[in-house]
């Protein structure tokens, strides 16, 4: 499974419901999941996307240079004012972008201020601490979910591992009229696609964790971890499900 059919893009172009040549927004793109699905379904909108990293940004463009609506995806620092004008949009989405930001309220207004009236956002993150992983043992699992929950990867300016479950009360107590609360877990009994890419995520950020001081867990203990896991995948233990919060929203 390549990372733009993972259901939770689907989701979101589902609950962007983007009217026939309208304009979208994906905040914090990254390489462009939900874009190449907004494309695939909408081939007359004008797909826009903002994230940090230079790298995704080219990705995003070379994935997304044939969409006959037109892209514009950009470099952008999303804890800065968004570089639109008022009422510019029909539709907003963000995927696990609010928890790496020390003010996710000051975007959700920015989000509202570009949205048209009646414009819709639909922001979704993971709650990283209710990640379910079978595979180690009970004391082991709890502290590498625990740890990479608690995490401040280099790139990130934040982190908020539990930010999923805030995210409808951070919609509340925004210019954003709440709407939707769904949410949508991944699951996999197989250490493939998704899966693989999340167990393979947790052992790197929390080793660069460690080899830099940073973190309460060793090398090796994250290594026996990872091992476990595998061990279970191969004798047909393992389980992974992890849960997206997603937030449907409008702009009045």
């Amino acid at each position: 499974m390549s990372e733009a059919d993972e259901p939770i893009h689907e989701h979101l172009v589902d609950e962007a419901a983007l009217r026939p040549g309208g304009r979208v927004l994906d905040l914090g793109c990254g390489t462009g999941p939900t874009l190449a699905v907004f494309s695939r379904r909408h081939p007359d909108a004008r797909l826009l996307g903002l994230d940090h990293s230079a790298d995704s940004v080219a990705t995003a463009r070379r994935l997304l240079a044939d969409h006959p609506g037109g892209i514009g995806i950009e470099t952008s620092d999303l804890a800065r004012p968004l570089p639109l004008p008022d009422h510019d949009l029909d539709a907003a989405v963000s995927y696990n972008v609010l928890e790496c930001l020390p003010d996710p309220a000051a975007l959700l207004a920015e989000t509202a201020r570009v949205l048209r009236p009646g414009g819709r956002a639909v922001l979704a993150h993971v709650d990283f601490d209710s990640l379910v992983i079978a595979g180690a043992d009970r004391d082991l699992d709890r502290r590498i979910c625990h740890a990479f929950t608690d995490d401040q990867q280099p790139w990130m300016d934040h982190v908020d591992g539990r930010i999923g479950r805030k995210l409808p009360g951070l919609v509340r107590n925004s210019p954003l009229r709440l709407g939707r609360v769904h949410p949508v877990v991944t699951s996999s009994t197989e250490l493939t696609g998704h899966a693989a890419r999340r167990i393979e995520g947790i052992r790197h950020a929390l080793t660069t964790a460690a080899e830099e001081g940073r973190g309460s867990l060793s090398p090796a203990e994250i290594e026996d971890w990872h091992t476990a896991v595998r061990l279970a995948a191969a004798q047909g233990r393992f389980f992974l499900a992890e849960t997206a919060v997603t937030v449907t929203a409008h702009a009045d």
